[in-house]
C-alpha cells in the first residue's frame, strides 16, 4: 500500500503537466520523456518549459547544483525555455533547444552569468548514455579545453558538451585537470580534485558564471542517485491473511 501510495504521488504531476495539446497532424500525443531540471548558478527566477508545436507551457521544479525526480512532457522538436523572474520584471525567453528524436530521459541545465545572461543545454541522461560513475562535461568558457580526470580526456568545443571517457567503479578523490587552447598551444589553467563514485553521476561546467567570474571557473550538479528514478520500483505482494494460503 505504502509504495502504491508513493507511486500515485509521483505520478501526479506528470498527469498534470503532460496535457499540453497537440497540435494536429504533428509529434504523436503519446510520446512523452522525462525531463529533471537543474541550476547550476544561483537560480535568478523559475523556470517554464514550452515543447514546440505543442501548445500551452509547463512550469518546472527546478534544483541547484541537483537532479530531483523528473517531469513527464510530451515529446516535440524543440524545447523553448522561459525565465520568469521576480516583479516587476517580465518573463523572457532563454533558450531553445533541439529535442533529439529518440531518448526517454533529459536532463535541462541552467546557468546564469547574470540576471539576464542565462544559458541553457538538454543533456540526454538515459543510463545506457550516461551511466552511475559518469560525467557530463560542459563548455561555457571562450576556450575550446581539454578535461583530464586522471590519465583519461576528452575536448570539448566552446558551448558544447560531451560526456567524459572515465567512469568511476569505485568512489575515489581524482585528479582533475583543465587545459584551454590559446592558438595552437594547450596550456594548463586549473588543477583541483574531484570526488568520483558509482554511487553518482555528475555534471560539470567549466567557464564563468554570477557568483564566479573566473575564465575557467568549475561548476557542478550532482546526481546523488545515479538515476534511480529510471529504474523500475520492486512491488513485494503483500502477505497472505492468517488462514489463507500463500500464492
Amino acid at each position: 500500500m505504502t509504495q502504491t501510495l508513493f507511486r500515485l504521488l509521483l505520478s501526479a504531476p506528470f498527469l498534470a503537466l503532460s496535457a499540453l495539446a497537440a497540435v494536429p497532424g504533428s509529434v504523436d500525443p503519446g510520446f512523452t520523456f522525462r525531463l529533471t531540471t537543474s541550476w547550476a548558478d544561483q537560480p535568478t527566477g523559475e523556470l517554464s518549459v514550452a515543447i514546440q508545436p505543442r501548445v500551452g507551457k509547463i512550469k518546472v521544479n527546478a534544483l541547484q547544483g541537483g537532479l530531483d525526480y523528473p517531469t513527464l512532457v510530451p515529446h516535440g522538436n524543440t524545447l523553448n525555455v522561459t525565465l520568469i523572474p521576480a516583479q516587476p520584471r517580465s518573463p523572457f525567453l532563454i533558450a531553445q533547444l533541439p529535442i533529439p528524436p529518440k531518448g526517454d530521459d533529459f536532463a535541462l541545465i541552467v546557468g546564469s552569468l547574470s540576471e539576464r545572461a542565462t544559458s541553457a543545454w538538454l543533456l540526454p541522461t538515459e543510463l545506457a548514455q550516461f551511466p552511475a560513475g559518469g560525467t557530463y562535461v560542459i563548455n561555457r568558457s571562450a576556450n575550446s579545453i581539454r578535461i583530464f580526470i586522471e590519465e583519461d580526456s576528452v575536448v570539448i568545443e566552446k558551448g558544447a558538451f560531451k560526456l567524459h571517457p572515465l567512469v568511476a567503479k569505485n568512489r575515489v578523490v581524482a585528479r582533475l585537470r583543465i587545459e584551454a587552447l590559446a592558438g595552437p598551444t594547450w596550456t594548463t589553467t586549473r588543477s583541483n580534485r574531484v570526488i568520483i563514485s558509482p554511487d553518482q553521476r555528475m555534471i560539470l561546467l567549466i567557464g564563468p558564471s554570477q557568483s564566479n567570474s573566473e575564465p575557467f571557473a568549475i561548476s557542478s550538479v550532482i546526481d546523488a542517485n545515479s538515476g534511480s528514478y529510471q529504474k523500475p520500483i520492486p512491488i513485494k505482494e503483500a502477505p497472505p491473511l492468517p488462514g489463507q494460503p500463500a500464492k
